[in-house]
C-alpha cells in the first residue's frame, strides 16, 4: 500500500513538473485573440497578428521595450505553407494599419511593412516538415530622407572613370 501511494505522489509531481515546465517555455500561453478573429493571436505586438498554427520559440525571441519604444523579434514555427503565411500575412496586417512596401521571394520570402513610425519584417523559411516566421519590428527615423542615404563618398551621376 505504501509503495502505491509512493507511485501516486510521484506521478503527480512529475505531471505537475511537466506543466510547470510547458507555462515556462510558453506552451500555455494563450496570447490575445480577438472574438472577430477566432484564428489569430497577438504575440507582444498587439498590432502584428499571427495564425494560431504557429508556436513562438520563447528561446530565439527578443523584445525591447522603453516607455516611447517597444521592438524585437518574433521567431514562430508551425507546419504552414509559405504561400498561406504570405497572402495571410500581407491581408491581415494590412488590416491593423500596416502599409505593405515590398516583398522578396528566392525560397525564402521576406514582406515589408511600414506604420507610422515603425516598420516590421517578416521573413518566412520552410524546411523539410516547419516552416519559421521572424517578424522583426524596429523604429522608422522619419528624418532620413533619401538625399541624406547617399554616401558622399560615392561619386554621383556618370563620375565613375
Amino acid at each position: 500500500m505504501k509503495r502505491g501511494m509512493v507511485w501516486l505522489v510521484a506521478g503527480l509531481l512529475f505531471l505537475s513538473g511537466c506543466a510547470a515546465v510547458e507555462k515556462w517555455r510558453g506552451k500555455e500561453e494563450t496570447p490575445k485573440s480577438g472574438p472577430e478573429t477566432p484564428n489569430v493571436v497577438f504575440h507582444t505586438f498587439p498590432d502584428i497578428p499571427v495564425p494560431k498554427e504557429l508556436t513562438l520559440i520563447r528561446e530565439k525571441s527578443f523584445i525591447y521595450e522603453t516607455p516611447n519604444l517597444k521592438a524585437g523579434v518574433l521567431v514562430l514555427n508551425g507546419n504552414v505553407e509559405v504561400p498561406s503565411l504570405e497572402n495571410y500575412f500581407k491581408i491581415n496586417m494590412v488590416k491593423n494599419g500596416w502599409r505593405f512596401v515590398n516583398s522578396y521571394k528566392f525560397g525564402d520570402v521576406i514582406l515589408n511593412f511600414v506604420k507610422e513610425d515603425r516598420s516590421s519584417n517578416l521573413r518566412m523559411t520552410r524546411d523539410s516538415f516547419t516552416t519559421q516566421v521572424e517578424i522583426w519590428v524596429g523604429p522608422v527615423d522619419r528624418s532620413v530622407t533619401p538625399d541624406r542615404t547617399i554616401s558622399p563618398m560615392i561619386p554621383k551621376g556618370n563620375d565613375f572613370k
